[in-house]
């Protein structure tokens, strides 16, 4: 075979010396590989179809049956290590029923798993993927995930996201709080983004712990609905403060994880990289691609999380 020209398209064609038929050599696997480019260039740019068809001079019912293939091709994550490593998780809600968790470790996307929901057996399952145990984990803190770090990844360190302990306590002690307790507790919640030496967090645990001890009381206060009654025959009742009390809650049952970052300088005290760097780009992604049905825009995500690893 000897190259004999170019089609009108600008493929070369050849030629064979003994035959002499010419005819134009056909590579199915590179023709596939030019396609799935094509697609990923689609899913995760900002061309629109029409805009890729016109470029490559294709019509736009050409490329959507080069990408029907691709839909069915999910993308997996490939094996890190995270050894002795930093490890920033988070779980983002594509719908209702529909869960993506993630893991990021040195930047990059390290692990996903879809999932219906974050409960502790759906973050067993993904930290069971992994082989290897980090050196501390930064969360936000959700239900079952602590649990399921302890489990799988015993003495590991636990850094809690200070940016949702602090947005959850605001948003239940509202921007003007009526009772002094609660508009001092405010004020120390909102401090705590400033913590970044021991000393400091001294000083903040010491108003803390008078705050508490003035306020204990008037957190603890009931109320009781007489006309209302248990199955047992008493008197329902609720906490009289219940938005301090939730609050407050929260901030307690945080503490122990909320400031590992000062005797490890190297963990970051939130998970801001997970929520900037990666779902709100996803999120951008599958706002730009609306309209897919929940099977494709798993697709969309893996392929998305698969180009940050």
């Amino acid at each position: 075979m000897q190259k004999w020209g170019k089609n009108r398209n600008g493929s070369n064609r050849f030629r064979c010396k003994f035959c002499r038929v010419s005819k134009t050599r056909k590579r199915s696997d590179l023709s596939q590989k030019y396609q799935l480019g094509l697609f990923q260039n689609w899913l995760l740019g900002k061309h629109s179809k029409d805009e890729i068809a016109d470029r490559y001079n294709v019509d736009r019912k050409t490329l959507t049956r080069w990408f029907t293939p691709f839909w069915n091709l999910e993308p997996t994550p490939k094996q890190t290590k995270i050894a002795s490593k930093i490890l920033i998780i988070d779980g983002k809600y594509v719908e209702q029923n529909s869960c993506v968790l993630l893991a990021v470790c040195n930047k990059k996307v390290a692990f996903w798993h879809f999932t219906q929901r974050e409960n502790y057996s759906s973050w067993k399952t993904f930290f069971d993927a992994f082989k290897q145990i980090p050196f501390a984990v930064v969360c936000d803190g959700q239900k079952g995930m602590i649990k399921a770090i302890k489990q799988r990844f015993p003495g590991v360190i636990i850094q809690r996201c200070q940016f949702h302990v602090i947005q959850y306590c605001t948003i239940k002690l509202t921007k003007n709080p009526e009772s002094d307790a609660a508009q001092k507790l405010r004020f120390l919640v909102l401090e705590i983004s400033q913590i970044k030496t021991r000393e400091q967090l001294k000083i903040w645990l010491t108003n803390y712990k008078y705050w508490h001890t003035t306020n204990k009381d008037f957190i603890k206060e009931k109320t009781f609905q007489v006309e209302e009654l248990t199955p047992t025959g008493r008197p329902k009742w609720h906490y009289t403060h219940g938005r301090l009390h939730a609050a407050h809650s929260h901030l307690k049952n945080s503490l122990p994880y909320l400031f590992r970052y000062l005797q490890h300088l190297e963990i970051p005290n939130t998970t801001n990289f997970v929520e900037g760097g990666i779902n709100s780009l996803m999120q951008e992604k599958l706002r730009f691609h609306r309209g897919l049905s929940l099977s494709k825009r798993r697709i969309l995500i893996a392929h998305f999380l698969s180009s940050k690893q």
